[in-house]
């Protein structure tokens, strides 16, 4: 994942690891949005990842549900760190329906901090989205 160059980038990405799903239709159960990234910014202290997770409910291109999650400060010591929602949303726009041929993307960026910080793909990070 990029760094942020030790400027600070809370709540705006800044060159965003992006995922996104699309065609997705699915029931809103009424839950919330919940997460587990495991991130190593090796020896940097205080590195801030940060989330954005943006909903368009029908896929017609404009973001009906916008939440951005408070930033992660990393510890100095390597090995994987887990940032989970429990971080608190720093901002948060629009509501939650059922998703009708929807899209779901995330991006995660560096808020703070000048070292590089790996994001752990594949069954190591998950994004839980409150549909049934």
């Amino acid at each position: 994942m990029p760094s942020a160059g030790g400027t600070n980038h809370d709540g705006t990405p800044f060159n965003p690891v992006t995922f996104t799903a699309t065609g997705l239709t699915m029931a809103y159960n009424g839950g919330a949005t919940a997460f587990d990234l495991f991130l190593d910014a090796g020896g940097s202290v205080g590195n801030g990842t940060q989330v954005r997770v943006s909903y368009d409910l029908t896929g017609n291109g404009s973001f009906d549900r916008v939440e951005t999650y408070r930033y992660f400060a990393t510890d100095p010591v390597t090995g994987y760190e887990h940032y989970t929602q429990a971080a608190g949303l720093a901002s948060s726009t629009g509501t939650l329906g059922s998703l009708s041929n929807g899209t779901v993307r995330v991006e995660v960026w560096s808020a703070i901090g000048n070292a590089p910080t790996t994001l752990g793909v594949g069954n190591q990070s998950i994004i839980r989205m409150p549909f049934a």
